[in-house]
């Protein structure tokens, strides 16, 4: 692939900082530090601007705290960077480098890429699934042993040269890749592209080496099919070697191989069947906790939050791939998704006004 010269420089643009300010803010306009950015947008693009031509940015300590998931049932380390600058500048890094980094892009690649979410990857296993029962009679399910805190920082940049000539870009991503002491910090923007290009060649490698039909990863949770119980183990020994010697990654040791009519693929949120698809008993539970804490607030006449409203819609959208009429009715039943719109839109309205606050 050639490399990309002349990347640096988009960033300059007045007007493409003062859209990245826009991205970064989104979700965070009630926040102090963002409605004082955005309540004086020419000052800050020109800092942003000096602080880039002058190469004089700094990453800013990092505000560290443990968040726990409870759908995952892990406690994560999360690394918030400053808005200003850092979380501006990693918007202005990526809205530069994206078509660079999508470039050679394994297409069912499916984990935080724009067009590219869950959607995606459900399309890709339930079309296997349905139409080629023979080529998906089993199933390898694995991901990579702490892969955030594991990414080593000198194999990282090594493929970002490999895609990037501009100096001056590669530097600044030097800057924020080594902001931390190891791995990659879920917290920042860059992140998520950076996790998902770091496993591109394990991609092609499971795809051209390994000649794996169908494989699909979403960040580095990733299903292989195949008609042959001891081909997949072989593969799943293959990719091992492949992350340790290549990437200084270690497979995680809860790695599955079933036959997949056994007991269905749970990934992504869903258990997928030829026959049929359900949501994890995980993702089950939390609708119908999130559904009822919404019935308190409708039956008390009380105000729904909005973090209420949009975590409930999020989990009344996943319904929309399943059978789901019998779940509406039972646990669903009073709550009107106009209703969770409009508490959505009328925040939405409110955070877009920060600087008559």
């Amino acid at each position: 692939m050639k490399r990309v010269g002349n990347l640096y420089d988009k960033m300059l643009d007045p007007a493409v900082i003062e859209w990245a300010i826009c991205e970064a803010s989104k979700g965070k306009r009630h926040r102090a530090d963002v409605k004082r950015v955005l309540a004086d947008m020419p000052k800050h693009v020109q800092r942003i601007q000096d602080m880039l031509t002058n190469r004089t940015f700094k990453p800013s300590p990092y505000h560290v705290f443990e968040r726990y998931d409870r759908l995952n049932k892990k406690t994560r380390k999360i690394q918030r960077p400053e808005f200003f600058p850092d979380q501006i500048i990693h918007w202005l890094v990526i809205i530069a480098t994206k078509d660079i980094f999508m470039r050679g892009m394994y297409h069912w690649n499916c984990g935080s890429i724009p067009g590219r979410g869950i959607k995606h990857g459900y399309t890709a296993v339930t079309r296997w699934l349905r139409d080629d029962k023979k080529n998906t009679k089993y199933t390898l399910k694995m991901d990579v042993k702490k892969y955030y805190d594991s990414v080593p920082h000198d194999k990282l940049m090594a493929v970002i040269r490999h895609k990037i000539k501009d100096e001056r870009m590669i530097s600044l991503i030097q800057k924020i890749i080594e902001s931390t002491e190891a791995g990659i910090p879920i917290g920042n923007y860059t992140s998520q592209w950076f996790a998902n290009i770091f496993l591109e060649s394990l991609d092609h490698y499971i795809k051209e080496k390994l000649k794996v039909k169908y494989y699909v990863r979403y960040i580095d949770d990733m299903v292989l099919f195949g008609c042959n119980k001891k081909e997949l183990h072989k593969a799943r020994k293959a990719i091992a070697a492949f992350l340790e010697a290549e990437l200084g990654l270690k497979l995680k040791e809860n790695w599955q191989v079933f036959k997949t009519d056994s007991r269905g693929v749970d990934f992504l949120g869903f258990v997928f069947r030829r026959t049929h698809i359900r949501l994890r008993a995980r993702n089950f539970l939390s609708l119908v906790r999130q559904a009822n804490k919404v019935k308190k607030k409708i039956v008390g006449k009380v105000a729904i939050p909005y973090k209420m409203a949009a975590g409930l819609l999020s989990r009344m959208g996943q319904l929309c791939h399943i059978p789901s009429q019998k779940i509406k009715e039972r646990y669903l039943k009073g709550i009107k998704i106009n209703l969770l719109k409009e508490v959505i839109r009328y925040e939405s309205k409110r955070l877009l006004q920060p600087a008559a606050v």
